[in-house]
């Protein structure tokens, strides 16, 4: 079925003729910025944000109107600005997902660099990712029951540089800090306008968005305007997203799929976004909860990291009226096996798309077509304007040649979402090759019809007897079990 409004995507041939036009002509601005304004005038009435404390549906529900985020949003950005932050200055914050996050995340756009980090890291963590993004403010949630991340911030205060501004936020039953306290600072300040004039070029900075950081220190990803930009455009046309939609914001808003696509994505784009609990898909009560959620509040994307599906596609909904949900959702992870898009196809009747991506790329760059064949177990096709390529690299990391249509090789990717680097420099040998490309790690091949599979990480192969084998074959046999949730 085709998105009514959209072009089709059903192939290769679709995605070529979308590139006749210069991508300038596709763009409202190349300033996330204009892109976030646009989103809050075009209902400002209607409800952006909806936010239940608990992970239960029956709760009762926080609701922030596009105006009051707007509102809120403003006076944030007045108060960072009068903290001494600039366009080339990150605000930093440590916040479970609630409405204060999203006025934080979108006040730090408008007057510097963004930099959410993840508040469940070793406090020795955050004094790096501070000292390397330069921060001029830290946002924290305040002493609060069942968290300690005020706590954690206090154990390496003497480390934090001294001029660094430190806010406290009050939530979740928490206690306010009155001299630090995020909400009495920004009511001071005015919500009618802004107090500082910018417009983003492309190539500036809009956010810092840590890669990594499971086994050792996360690395900071430079993310520009232009390549936010490019994502409003293309994601919104690749799941054919209007302001009707509804999305759970229920990703770690941490990682670049909640930053960006729960995030300011759904904001470009007028959405209302439902916050089910601040743990998001952390929480189990949420989980055991989910098609309770959906029915309740007529969720249109359907759509969760691999593990999460995985868990929905063992436990199907007993009833609950799922008709506002798309025929298509998205997963962000090529790692999703195709048995689990098969079962939640039968079950509930959605078309689960496994996008292609990485924080480096500013999320996905590959997605099966909406309006075609999925080709489950595939990563889809390339978004437009962004090129991909399957490659083999000399001993010197240079390009030797590049691969025949489905032979395995080097995934490389080119693009106007791609990061111009780490803010660790040493981190970009090997990676940044010439000519913008950017060494993914990952294998792959792509198909006759341009469709990319990806087969592992180079350092994932198994070698036996001399023999490469793809360890997806192993897995999803193993998934067949009906006691396996994910391999």
């Amino acid at each position: 079925m085709t998105a009514t409004g959209f072009q089709p995507l059903r192939d290769i041939h679709d995605i070529e003729e979308l590139e006749r036009v210069p991508l300038e002509q596709r763009l409202l601005s190349f300033d996330v910025n204009d892109w976030i304004r646009h989103g809050f005038d075009l209902a400002p009435d209607k409800v952006a944000i909806r936010f239940i404390a608990d992970g239960d549906p029956e709760s009762p529900a926080e609701a922030v109107t596009y105006a009051e985020l707007k509102r809120l949003t403003t006076q944030a950005a007045n108060l960072f600005h009068s903290l001494g932050v600039g366009p080339n200055d990150a605000v930093l914050y440590l916040l479970p997902t609630t409405p204060h996050l999203y006025t934080v995340m979108l006040g730090s756009l408008a007057v510097g660099v963004s930099c959410c980090v993840n508040w469940m890291l070793e406090p020795s963590h955050w004094v790096g990712l501070i000292k390397s993004s330069g921060a001029k403010v830290v946002v924290a949630l305040g002493p609060t029951p069942d968290y300690e991340i005020w706590e954690k911030l206090e154990t390496i205060r003497p480390e934090i540089p001294s001029d660094v501004a430190i806010l406290s936020v009050q939530s979740l039953g928490g206690v306010a800090l009155e001299h630090s306290d995020f909400d009495i600072l920004s009511a001071r300040q005015p919500s009618d306008r802004l107090l500082f004039s910018r417009k983003a070029q492309r190539s500036d900075i809009a956010a810092y968005v840590h890669s990594g950081g499971t086994t050792g220190s996360p690395k900071l990803v430079k993310l520009t305007h232009q390549g936010f930009s490019y994502k409003f455009w293309a994601n919104t046309l690749v799941m054919a997203h209007t302001a009707d939609d509804v999305i759970f914001s229920d990703y770690p808003m941490f990682h670049i799929a909640g930053f960006f696509g729960r995030g300011i994505m759904a904001i470009a784009d007028g959405m209302q976004i439902v916050i089910p609990s601040p743990s998001g898909a952390r929480d189990k009560r949420f989980i055991e909860n989910y098609w309770k959620f959906v029915e309740k509040f007529r969720i249109s994307i359907l759509s969760g990291v691999p593990t999460t599906l995985a868990q929905l596609s063992k436990n199907p909904p007993k009833g609950e009226d799922l008709s506002s949900l798309r025929p298509y959702g998205v997963t962000g992870s090529t790692a999703f096996p195709a048995e689990v898009a098969r079962q939640l196809e039968l079950i509930c009747g959605v078309r689960m798309l496994a996008s292609y991506g990485a924080t480096e790329y500013t999320q996905n760059v590959a997605q099966p077509p909406r309006d075609g064949d999925p080709r489950y177990g595939s990563a889809g096709l390339r978004l437009p304007y962004t090129e991909i390529k399957i490659v083999e690299l000399d001993d010197n990391g240079r390009f030797a040649r590049e691969c025949a249509t489905d032979q395995i090789g080097l995934v490389v990717v080119r693009g106007p979402s791609v990061t111009p680097g780490y803010m660790d420099e040493g981190a970009n040998e090997g990676i940044l090759l010439p000519d913008g490309w950017f060494n993914s790690g990952d294998l792959g091949r792509i198909d006759p019809d341009g469709f990319l599979w990806i087969t592992g990480r180079a350092k994932d192969v198994i070698i036996r007897g001399g023999h490469n084998i793809d360890p997806t074959v192993i897995e999803q046999t193993l998934l067949k079990h009906p006691e396996v949730v994910l391999v």
